[in-house]
């Protein structure tokens, strides 16, 4: 089981598209996923339809079972994945675990316990439930970053191509390099900075140009291909789908399946 966590230390960059996104990809090819809302504001809960609710609080603090009725949500295929007639396969499945405003007192709750999601997702591992866990976080750094943190493997750093997003992303890659090292000294495997994403990104603007240069002159092959602006990502959100269910056939989505491709590689087949 691998866990992955949208991260940057900069709101608006997209984190919660990115989480949608590739959660959605990944169970589409065939996964079972299941993505975690770890920021209290709780857009990717409403972004799949689903209310705001205290299941990550009833997990982690009072100790609910999985398997608890308001824990673990189904999302319906309609949600995430194209029309049924486009499916390569059914036997992806996507789960959600909603949050709400009392997520930001999980870490306060836990702070003896930096473990705390580590252990509960070990669980689910042994029982062999779900493929991948994807948290989608805060933007402001917190002790819950490091519960997170800790239960980690791989990171994925969406990034405007501007100086402030710049700035934030340099700040969570600083953050979790020093908990991936206190993995290693605990015997635990160490947390991969997988991939840099760049979004809302125009090829037509040259400051854009310049700085995604200027990031992959830093980066590398970190750097993933952009994803180009378009209002169809917003579009998507209003009405509660993935791209892939809300517009399967259109240049965004297939921009998507490329990043979805890209993370299903690094991740599951390397």
């Amino acid at each position: 089981m691998k866990v992955i966590t949208v991260l940057n230390e900069k709101g608006g960059v997209g984190k919660t598209t990115m989480t949608m996104t590739v959660s959605a990809g990944l169970a589409i090819m065939g996964y079972r996923v299941l993505v975690i809302d770890a920021d209290p504001q709780a857009h990717l809960t409403i972004s799949f339809g689903v209310d705001k609710q205290y299941s990550l609080y009833d997990l982690l603090v009072r100790d609910a079972e999985f398997s608890d009725k308001n824990i673990v949500h189904a999302i319906p295929p309609e949600v995430y994945a194209m029309p049924s007639s486009e499916m390569k396969t059914d036997k992806g499945r996507l789960f959600l675990i909603p949050g709400n405003k009392e997520t930001r007192l999980i870490s306060q709750a836990l702070e003896n316990n930096l473990f705390a999601i580590r252990n509960r997702l070990a669980e689910l591992e042994r029982a062999d439930l779900v493929d991948a866990v994807i948290f989608d976080t805060s933007p402001t750094p917190s002790n819950f970053h490091a519960l997170i943190y800790l239960a980690t493997h791989h990171i994925l750093y969406p990034t405007e191509v501007t100086y402030l997003s710049f700035d934030g992303l340099v700040a969570s890659i600083q953050s979790t390099t020093g908990y991936s090292e206190q993995k290693k000294k605990s015997g635990l495997e160490g947390i991969k900075l997988t991939g840099i994403i760049p979004t809302k990104f125009r090829h037509n603007l040259l400051e854009h140009q310049e700085k995604f240069a200027s990031l992959k002159k830093g980066f590398g092959d970190l750097v993933w291909q952009p994803m180009p602006m378009s209002v169809v990502w917003e579009e998507a959100l209003a009405r509660r789908r993935s791209i892939f269910s809300y517009a399967y056939d259109h240049p965004a989505a297939s921009n998507a399946w490329k990043i979805v491709r890209k993370a299903k590689e690094k991740i599951f087949d390397e």
